[in-house]
């Protein structure tokens, strides 16, 4: 982005590069199983899954989804990612999902039943299918195990991200929260949907 000014004191005009930082995880030191170049890791929810549960406390990776969207979404490029970085990717891609599938409703009680069922859905691409979002990022599963480690781990942080996620998009009045239903146009890499 370049933004335009006039000087005050020599009356020229001066053109400033505005540019905001990607914002990588902080996890991709985390050891854990490695799926599709990626790894397993920590998640604080309840859902049943691979991934091993971590603290409350603690920020994992779904976390870190959520509250750098807003800043990674802007960006047509992502270089050099580690592991937990792709993880970060695909859930970005899947919250401007859920933004455009969730626009035109705008009660937080219908959003539930819609994002359940979008969450819930298990027949999603992964890493060596067709279509796949992120085929340059992610590498094929190496065997059938693989696959299904990766569906199933995937599958559980599309839920728990669908959970947490709706509380910030909806007020507690049950309203639309204006401050993220304003990135729904976005799409991070020029990708629009994860499934």
């Amino acid at each position: 982005r370049i933004l335009e000014y006039t000087s005050r004191t020599t009356g020229w005009k001066k053109n400033l590069r505005l540019t905001m930082p990607i914002r990588k995880s902080s996890l991709n030191d985390t050891k854990g199983q490695m799926v599709c170049k990626t790894v397993v890791l920590p998640v604080k929810t309840k859902i049943r899954g691979p991934a091993p549960s971590c603290p409350s406390e603690t920020v994992d990776i779904v976390d870190e989804a959520i509250k750098y969207f807003r800043c990674n979404v802007l960006h047509k490029t992502f270089p050099q990612p580690g592991p937990a970085d792709l993880t970060l990717c695909y859930l970005t891609i899947y919250i401007g999902e859920i933004l455009r599938f969730l626009k035109s409703v705008q009660t937080k009680v219908e959003a539930k039943k819609k994002i359940t069922q979008l969450s819930h859905e298990t027949n999603f691409t992964i890493p060596g299918e067709d279509n796949f979002c992120l085929p340059g990022f992610f590498g094929a599963p190496a065997k059938r195990s693989d696959a299904d480690i990766f569906r199933s781990y995937y599958r559980q942080l599309r839920e728990e991200l669908a959970e947490r996620l709706l509380k910030e998009l909806y007020t507690d009045k049950g309203d639309q929260n204006k401050w993220w239903f304003q990135f729904h146009k976005k799409s991070f890499m020029g990708i629009d949907k994860a499934t």
